[in-house]
């Protein structure tokens, strides 16, 4: 199978590492979550290039990629954009974990896609902002900070995620507090209101299918948020499997993303 590894540089000057596998015309593109990298979607990738050319990128500040001074969501788009023009893609499905989630949703509002999978990540971040801030302190505090993160993290693994995945997603971990707090910073620093807003601002761009795929069950307010928001949304339900539940169910996620391709529709 076509393997490639190459790096692309983004408007802002931020190198971006990525990898390509396999071949074809149906691009789809992965997108991870906060601390992880593209090594982090495991064996979905080489299930899923057997039928198309899989891109998966490294954030700014995240595996291979470089730094910046701006790790908010506009930022981190224009990561996806730099890969996207250097690997030649045209119409991909764009697919989000976590703050993946949030990245790819922030890149189809300003692309051409022909979809995008947002992988449990809520975009209506009131109750996350809530959490953020009464931990807040913690997380600025360098002594505090590591096992603060830990047990964030620990409190989303879920009952099901086995020690084995576990400790693969940990070994491709970067945990470093100047990224996180630059990434969480928007959230914090934005009131809920403001955030509301950039959100409908860029849902309202969309016109691209959309699935919100949750392993955390969403109510039926959160539904029917989204749909307001983006009414051409999906919101499935997955409960009960964790943040990870992709890799915990990796051949039931690789059906799922081939269902609602539009090409295979």
């Amino acid at each position: 199978m076509a393997h490639h590894e190459d790096s692309a540089v983004t408007e802002d000057g931020v190198s971006i590492h990525f990898e390509i596998h396999g071949a074809g015309n149906n691009d789809v593109v992965f997108v991870h979550g906060l601390t992880d990298c593209s090594a982090t979607w495991g064996p979905i990738v080489g299930v899923l290039a057997s039928t198309h050319r899989v891109i998966t990128l490294d954030l700014r500040g995240h595996g291979q990629s470089g730094d910046s001074t701006d790790y908010k969501s506009a930022g981190m788009a224009r990561d996806v954009s730099a890969v996207v023009a250097a690997a030649r893609i045209v119409n991909p499905l764009v697919i989000g974990h976590s703050l993946g989630g949030i990245v790819a949703t922030a890149y189809a509002a300003t692309a051409q896609v022909r979809g995008v999978i947002n992988v449990d990540q809520p975009l209506q971040l009131s109750a996350f902002q809530e959490g953020l801030r009464q931990v807040e302190p913690m997380l600025r505090d360098p002594a505090s900070f590591p096992g603060m993160l830990a047990a964030i993290f620990g409190s989303m693994d879920g009952p099901v995620l086995s020690d084995g995945i576990k400790s693969e997603i940990a070994s491709h971990r970067r945990p470093r507090q100047e990224v996180v707090l630059g990434v969480w910073g928007q959230v914090l620093d934005t009131s809920v209101d403001e955030l509301d807003a950039q959100i409908h601002l860029i849902a309202g761009a969309i016109s691209a299918p959309y699935l919100s795929l949750e392993f955390v069950e969403a109510n039926d307010a959160y539904a029917s948020w989204l749909r307001a928001v983006l009414p051409q949304a999906l919101v499935e339900n997955w409960p009960g499997l964790g943040h990870y539940g992709h890799r915990i169910e990796p051949e039931r996620f690789v059906a799922r993303i081939l269902d609602f391709d539009p090409l295979r529709q």
